[in-house]
């Protein structure tokens, strides 16, 4: 037998695969294609199935089911799995329009709509500590408010407080019991030792 494809000829409406003898090149069968030119015909002898190239890029296989082996037989013959009552779960909505207002349900909305409104009116997250002086919110998120709550401080500092006026608090403590200044030179420098020259004066002796 031979095999061949024919392109498509005007006004025709769809190409043919044509099987003919090889001895009497008399015509044993037309089989219809598709509405394109039939590019490449290419018969498989160990799976014994016909593929078929198209001008359009389809590709069809043509096969008999006793006699080719493999190929789009182990396609063809696998089976959709049948989907069990137990995998399918579906959720129906209850209306009650008698029931009470606290056990009434809403009305199902899209899932788009909720989304927005979700967006729209968000939570806001609990303070992570507890507040202090009469507020709940935790004061003092920089880093310099961090520092000074943890130089044994007392009372927290808000970051809207004037800085000046914080220090000026503490400056008669700081000039009785300077603290922070004297213990850090009083084995290398127990007497203090001050410039009480001006700037100006320095610079003209230079």
């Amino acid at each position: 037998m031979l095999l061949t494809g024919e392109s498509l000829q005007k006004g025709q409406t769809a190409a043919n695969l044509r099987v003919f003898d090889v001895n009497t090149f008399e015509l044993i069968k037309e089989i219809p294609v598709t509405n394109s030119h039939v590019v490449k015909t290419l018969w498989h002898p160990k799976l014994n199935q016909i593929f078929v190239g198209c001008g359009n890029g389809l590709v069809r296989c043509y096969y008999d089911e006793k006699r080719s082996f493999r190929g789009a037989i182990l396609c063809a013959s696998k089976s959709y799995r049948k989907k069990k009552p137990a995998d399918v779960v579906g959720v129906s909505q209850i209306i009650t329009p008698h029931a009470l207002p606290m056990f009434r349900q809403e009305k199902s909305k899209s899932l788009r709509k909720k989304q927005e409104k979700d967006r729209l009116d968000p939570r806001p997250d609990l303070p992570i500590t507890s507040g202090q002086g009469g507020r709940v919110a935790s004061s003092g998120g920089t880093l310099s408010s961090y520092v000074i709550r943890n130089l044994g401080l007392s009372k927290r500092v808000d970051d809207d407080q004037d800085p000046r006026e914080a220090i000026l608090k503490y400056a008669k403590e700081a000039a009785e019991n300077p603290y922070w200044i004297a213990p850090a030179y009083k084995k290398t420098q127990p007497k203090p030792i001050f410039n009480d020259e001006p700037d100006a004066k320095k610079a003209k002796q230079e």
